[in-house]
C-alpha cells in the first residue's frame, strides 16, 4: 500500500511493482486459508497468483534493468499452471509435479533477470535483491520437496503445522527484502542521477570542471604510484566568438555539440573529455608510456588527430525564418590545442592546466590550428 501510495499517478515501474507486492500478500493468504475456502481458490487462484507474483517481479526487475525479454517467457508459466491446476483440482500427485517443473523454470528466470544486470550496478540494493531471490528459489524448493515428500503436511494448510508457518514467514521475509532492495535501489539510482548532472556539462553531455578536477586527482595519485605519464590538452576553438555573433546562438551551440562529439571519436574511451565552459575543452590522455619522449610523441598524435577532425567542413541547415531554408551553411574552422605532460612524480593539478593553457595560448599566437606543447 505504501509503494502504491507513492507510485500512483507518478510512476508505472512502481506500480508494477505496488501490484507484484499486493499479489505476493493475497496469494500467501489464500494458500494459508487451506480448508476455510473453496479449493479452487485456496488452490487454483492461489497458486496462480504466485506465479503471477514471480512474473510481475521478473518483469519488474528486466524493466528497471531496461533488459526486456520477451513477454512468453514471463506469462506462459502462469497460464500453464492455472490450466494445469484447473484440470488436475482433484489429482494432487499431477499437480505437484506440474507445479515443481513450472516453479523451478519461473525460478531460474528470475535468478537470470538479478544475475544478468548484477555487475552493471552498485550499491548494496542489488545485494538485497539477490538474497531476496534466493530465499525466494530456496521456498519454491522446500514447497515443491514437502509436497513431493510429505503430501499431507502440505495438504493440510491450517493451524500451527510447521510447513505453512515456514511458508508464511518465507513470504513476508522475500516480501519484506524485495520492498527493502527495491526502495535502495531506487535511492541509489536517484543518487547517480544526480551525480552524474553534477558532473555533466547540460549541452554537450561531456564532463564539467569538476569531472576534471576529480579525474586529474585520480590519474596524478595513480601517476605518482606507477609513474605511467599522461597528458592534458586544453583546447579552444578559432575566431568561435564572431560567427556566434554572425549567426546567433543557435548555430554556436550545434557547433559546440559537434565539437564535442568530434572529440570523443578522437580519443579512446577510457580517456577523459570535458567542456570547462565557451568553446574551451579539456581532455585528459592517460598511460601514454613511461618514457618522456615516447609519452610526448602518442599525445601528440591524438592532438593532431584532434586537430584534423575538428578542421572537417560542417553543414548546418538554417533555423527558423532564415531565408534559403533548405540550404545548409558550410562552416570551416579549427582550433588551438596546448598540451601538457605530467613526468615529475609531483605533478600538481593546478600547474599542470595551467601549464597546458598557456601552451594553448601559445598555439594561438602562433598562427592558431595548431598544436604547442608546454615548455617549448
Amino acid at each position: 500500500m505504501c509503494v502504491l501510495f507513492v507510485a500512483y499517478g507518478r510512476n508505472r515501474l512502481l506500480l508494477l511493482w505496488a501490484a507484484a507486492f499486493g499479489i505476493h500478500s493475497v496469494s500467501y493468504i489464500l494458500v494459508a486459508a487451506r480448508g476455510y475456502i473453496p479449493d479452487f481458490i485456496s488452490i487454483v487462484i492461489a497458486n496462480t497468483l504466485i506465479a503471477s507474483m514471480i512474473g510481475l517481479y521478473i518483469e519488474g526487475i528486466t524493466r528497471f534493468n531496461e533488459k526486456l525479454i520477451h513477454p512468453a517467457i514471463i506469462w506462459s508459466p502462469v497460464a500453464a499452471i492455472f490450466v494445469s491446476y484447473w484440470l488436475f483440482i482433484a489429482n494432487f500427485d499431477v499437480r505437484v509435479a506440474i507445479g515443481s517443473v513450472v516453479s523451478a523454470l519461473q525460478a531460474a528466470v528470475l535468478l537470470w533477470v538479478v544475475l544478468r544486470g548484477f555487475k552493471e550496478r552498485s550499491g548494496r540494493g542489488k545485494w538485497i535483491l539477490l538474497a531476496a531471490t534466493l530465499l525466494s528459489v530456496a521456498m519454491f524448493i522446500f514447497r515443491g520437496g514437502v509436497a513431493i515428500f510429505g503430501s499431507t503436511a502440505i495438504s493440510t494448510m491450517s493451524g500451527l503445522a510447521i510447513v505453512p508457518m515456514v511458508v508464511s514467514v518465507g513470504a513476508m521475509v522475500v516480501l519484506i527484502m524485495f520492498a527493502f532492495g527495491l526502495v535502495v535501489i531506487f535511492k541509489e539510482r536517484a543518487e547517480q542521477a544526480n551525480l552524474e548532472l553534477a558532473l555533466k556539462d547540460p549541452l554537450t553531455q561531456l564532463g564539467n570542471r569538476r569531472l576534471l578536477e576529480m579525474e586529474l586527482g585520480v590519474a596524478l595519485n595513480a601517476h605518482s604510484k606507477g609513474g605511467e605519464i599522461g597528458a592534458v590538452l586544453m583546447l579552444d576553438l578559432d575566431h568561435f566568438k564572431p560567427l556566434n555573433d554572425r549567426y546567433g546562438h543557435g548555430y554556436g551551440d550545434q557547433l559546440l555539440k559537434e565539437v564535442a562529439f568530434r572529440i570523443k571519436e578522437s580519443v579512446k574511451a577510457d580517456d577523459v573529455v570535458v567542456r570547462l565552459g565557451g568553446d574551451e575543452f579539456v581532455v585528459l590522455v592517460t598511460d601514454l608510456g613511461l618514457e618522456a619522449q615516447e609519452a610526448r610523441s602518442k599525445a601528440a598524435v591524438v592532438a593532431n588527430r584532434i586537430l584534423n577532425e575538428i578542421a572537417r567542413p560542417l553543414a548546418f541547415l538554417p533555423f527558423g525564418n532564415e531565408q534559403n531554408y533548405n540550404e545548409p551553411h558550410e562552416f570551416k574552422f579549427s582550433c588551438s590545442i596546448g598540451v601538457a605532460l605530467y613526468i615529475d612524480k609531483n605533478s600538481e593539478r593546478d600547474s599542470l592546466l595551467k601549464r597546458a593553457d598557456q601552451a594553448m595560448y601559445a598555439a594561438k599566437k602562433a598562427g592558431r590550428n595548431r598544436v604547442a606543447f608546454s615548455g617549448e
